[in-house]
């Protein structure tokens, strides 16, 4: 067999001494943790509606919306730290210098924004929550912090996934959110039934701080352990991770451009319910992503590891392999969504009277199946460091996603804002993506 196929078939100790492949292993831990995570997500929503209403959980929302800017905080150190590591796997070399310089930059990231966002608090509350007028300013800049700390925790904790990730754990990545989603959940419940009616910033906190601090606790043991085994941080290894990060960086911000404002404009252009409307059910269907995300991050070392022994070959026949099993299992998904609607929303989000719009569940269908193809050839082109691509796209991106979803709202309201944002993937990412990356492998098979 050959080397590729060694890799490829990465065998891993599971459960009762059973030898499981790693892509698998990850995923299926991938798919465990999400399930968890989404699920509890979920409950948090009712729990939330019965504390703190309606208008409550709409700034609820808002803010876990950009909670995902903040989450850039470690300006992707923990993206640039597992591209190494898999580069020293594949060369079967040590890599605990990596995670310990990796580990203390990114603590120096996290400082850093953390001064940043406490000055900059008070305006970027009032420029985001500034619509809720039952808030008083120092309670949208209490609800803001309480959800940015934690956020920018849990961005320092997320190099330890990436490092569990490169290792081929990546199921302990999943896991360990989950748990602490779970936990966050509980203390939501908790405060409801011990205060009362808690307030939005506490419920807030309550609910974002376990997910921080369970993964910082993770990084910290294993950057002891890293020193412990005579290690030191590697000042040769600053510049190339660094170098690597602030270009992942640079691509995270163009991204969330593009995926990250629906909140922001909905604020703008949409009422409440249509706000909650659509958390829950974008909630549902990012439960459906989920699945195959797991798998995405699951492949991503081993797409490393491949490309580094230029198997594009085996590349591409994964990539049809997952892409074909997400599309199906999203439209098997959206089904089941729109025939369950008027229960899940019972169940969910009692409060909301009314279904989710089966326009809205056939948009998002759509969304996700293109979302199963864009992101499965950006992970490729990450996987290798390739971002030029996503630079000069993102920016087109942006501006057409922040255009069209707009207008989309203003005119056609919540199902206006989706295709929007559906028609900016189509008009760029959905054929440059796919492009670029055949094109790399064209020239890794040309003759030198």
């Amino acid at each position: 067999m050959s080397q590729s196929g060694v890799r490829d078939t990465m065998v891993l100790p599971g459960p009762f001494g059973l030898r499981i492949p790693s892509v698998w292993l990850v995923a299926g831990g991938g798919w465990i943790g999400r399930g968890i995570q989404v699920v509890a997500q979920l409950v948090a929503v009712r729990i939330l509606i019965g504390s703190i209403g309606t208008q409550g959980y709409g700034v609820f929302a808002v803010l876990a919306s950009i909670s995902t800017w903040v989450l850039l905080s470690d300006f992707c150190i923990g993206i640039s730290v597992q591209n190494h590591i898999s580069e020293r796997r594949a060369m079967a070399s040590d890599s605990e210098d990596i995670v310990l310089t990796g580990a203390i930059l990114s603590l120096g990231a996290a400082c850093l924004m953390g001064v940043i966002l406490l000055l900059l608090g008070p305006w970027l509350a009032q420029l985001l929550l500034g619509e809720f007028s039952f808030l008083s300013p120092a309670g949208r800049t209490l609800a803001f912090y309480a959800m940015a700390f934690p956020a920018i925790g849990t961005a320092l904790g997320g190099v330890m996934y990436r490092i569990w990730f490169a290792r081929h754990r990546g199921y302990l990545s999943n896991l360990l959110p989950a748990a602490g989603t779970v936990i966050g959940t509980f203390g939501v419940w908790v405060l409801q039934h011990f205060q009362g009616e808690p307030k939005i910033a506490l419920a807030t906190l309550a609910y974002y701080t376990p997910l921080a601090i369970l993964p910082m606790i993770a990084l910290c043991a294993s950057t002891v352990r890293a020193a412990r085994g005579h290690h030191r941080f590697a000042r040769s290894q600053v510049k190339p991770i660094l170098g690597r990060a602030l270009r992942f960086w640079a691509s995270g911000l163009l991204a969330a451009s593009v995926l990250q404002v629906d909140y922001i404009i909905m604020v703008k252009a949409l009422n409440v319910r249509d706000i909650v409307v659509y958390s829950v059910a974008t909630k549902l269907f990012l439960l459906i992503f989920f699945v195959y995300n797991a798998l995405l991050q699951a492949l991503w070392p081993i797409c490393s590891e491949s490309i580094a022994r230029h198997d594009w070959h085996n590349v591409f026949s994964s990539s049809r392999k997952y892409i074909s099993f997400g599309v199906g299992f999203t439209l098997l998904c959206g089904i089941l969504v729109a025939l369950a609607n008027k229960l899940i929303v019972h169940v969910i989000a009692p409060g909301l009277n009314t279904p989710i719009p089966l326009t809205v569940i056939g948009l998002l269908t759509l969304y996700i199946v293109i979302r199963v193809w864009t992101d499965t050839f950006a992970m490729i082109l990450q996987s290798m460091n390739d971002l030029l691509l996503m630079w000069l796209v993102a920016p087109v991106q942006s501006l057409l996603s922040i255009s069209l979803q707009f207008l989309g709202a203003r005119y056609f309201g919540l199902p206006g804002m989706i295709f929007g944002l559906i028609a900016c993937f189509v008009l760029t990412a959905a054929w440059m993506l796919p492009l670029r990356c055949w094109l790399h492998a064209r020239r890794a098979s040309a003759p030198a």
